[in-house]
């Protein structure tokens, strides 16, 4: 094995398997934690599609019409009688937004050079929420830029923004398409069934010609989005009930890497969303959180802002189990980045000058199973993350033993002890900052 040739610990060996793709090894580990998979994929074993569980970061784009009245919560909205708040428009009302949306100030290249050095190596665009409009001008669909925008083409580009900056590219896209589907969608969540003026009606029954025409029609986008910009690494569906082969995915971009969001279809990673998980994935996996703003997908001024510390300290939990965090922002119906995004955009910046390489391509570490705090490790070497607002000793058991400790940040050297396997440290108060604190160990 590897950690006989390279003189690592038996504790850093299994995380680095534990990080990569499922194997006995792996499993076996998360079961002995406690810590089993949910929702886990198979991961492309593509050589382009490896990229995935190193990546860390990155950011997802939720943006389209419903930021016009900055209320409600995507196309979600246009549902009466949900169980959540959440503002409601009837649907009619929610596609008169399309009359009032201007667009004249969304600049990818800005937004994206601002992301890539706040630390974001991948970015997932919304393409077409379930309301149905297509952000490039779609030939198949009745809305979308085809029809508004004088045919521009927002996803031409996003991609080009994201190769100019280096960032991996992702897309977004529905299965529902509520407006291909509204004279047979129930625009109730529960309790009744209404029409597009959200009042009582009766639907008609599918007709089998409609449903492979409605599949056609989710083809032809998808074929559009996978032929018409070039190498795509990653399509996250969301929702749908496997119309969209994962086999016709591939054929067009062999190495993606593919959500398991598709129905039926699964994927090559699990997830959680809006929370992080509470056991070990034991394959790849990711976490999209709302964070720009805190409590809702697209742009509203009433849900709060994520701080650069709330969002690191998701993010080393995440990698301390070998995860990916995408975190949201909802740019404004101009295409703004709202402020807050960017104040924790800068900060993040800063933190990642020092501290990047912790969290960036680092595998996954024993936590909680022998220390109680986050851990990351890369070879010969091991981040310990000192969260904010915790002042505990860090106790790591079974632990490797370190020649040296120091804070990423400053260089400062933190004493520490080692008994028995036990690693003992702490940073000293007047060293601590409001963010995530990182001392990195060099193995033996």
């Amino acid at each position: 094995m590897l950690v006989i040739a390279l003189n690592i610990s038996l504790t850093q060996a299994i995380a680095q398997q534990t990080s990569n793709m499922p194997d006995s090894a792996a499993i076996f580990q998360a079961q002995q934690l406690q810590q089993i998979a949910r929702n886990a994929g198979g991961a492309n074993m593509h050589p382009d599609a490896q990229w995935f569980p190193k990546a860390g970061l990155g950011l997802f784009i939720h943006w389209g019409m419903t930021a016009v009245n900055a209320t409600g919560d995507l196309s979600w909205n246009m549902l009466a009688n949900k169980p959540w708040k959440d503002a409601t428009i009837t649907p009619n009302n929610y596609y008169k937004q399309l009359d009032n949306w201007v667009a004249d100030k969304i600049d990818f290249d800005k937004m994206l050079k601002a992301a890539k050095a706040a630390g974001f190596t991948y970015a997932v665009f919304v393409t077409r929420h379930h309301d149905g409009f297509t952000l490039w001008p779609s030939q198949y669909g009745e809305i979308g830029t085809k029809t508004h925008f004088g045919g521009r083409d927002f996803v031409k580009e996003f991609v080009a923004a994201c190769r100019k900056n280096g960032l991996r590219i992702g897309l977004y896209f529905s299965p529902p398409d509520w407006y291909y589907e509204r004279k047979y969608k129930n625009f109730a969540y529960r309790n009744g069934t209404f029409d597009m003026d959200h009042k009582p009606t009766v639907l008609p029954e599918k007709t089998p010609e409609y449903e492979r025409e409605r599949h056609e029609h989710l083809k032809n986008q998808v074929t559009e989005l996978l032929s018409n910009y070039g190498k795509i690494d990653l399509m996250w569906f969301d929702g749908g009930k496997g119309e969209i082969p994962n086999k016709l995915v591939r054929s067009l971009q062999p190495g993606i890497v593919i959500n398991r969001r598709n129905g039926a279809e699964g994927g090559d990673y699990g997830d959680t969303e809006g929370a992080l998980p509470q056991k070990r994935f034991t394959g790849w996996f990711e976490t999209c959180e709302t964070c720009w703003p805190s409590r809702k997908w697209a742009y509203t001024e009433d849900a709060g802002w994520d701080t650069a510390a709330e969002v690191i300290t998701s993010l080393v939990k995440l990698r301390a189990w070998g995860g990916n965090l995408l975190a949201n922002v909802g740019p404004k119906a101009s295409g703004e980045v709202p402020q807050q995004a960017l104040t924790a955009w800068k900060e993040m910046e800063k933190w990642m000058k020092h501290s990047r390489e912790a969290v960036i391509s680092a595998n996954a570490g024993p936590w909680p199973a022998d220390v109680n705090t986050p851990v990351t490790t890369n070879t010969g070497v091991a981040y310990v993350h000192f969260l904010p607002g915790e002042k505990a000793e860090v106790v790591w058991r079974n632990a490797p033993k370190p020649v040296k400790a120091f804070l990423l940040k400053s260089k400062k050297t933190v004493a520490f002890t080692y008994e028995s396997g036990t690693l003992k440290l702490n940073i000293p108060e007047n060293q601590r900052t409001n963010n995530v604190d990182v001392v990195k160990l060099i193995i033996r």
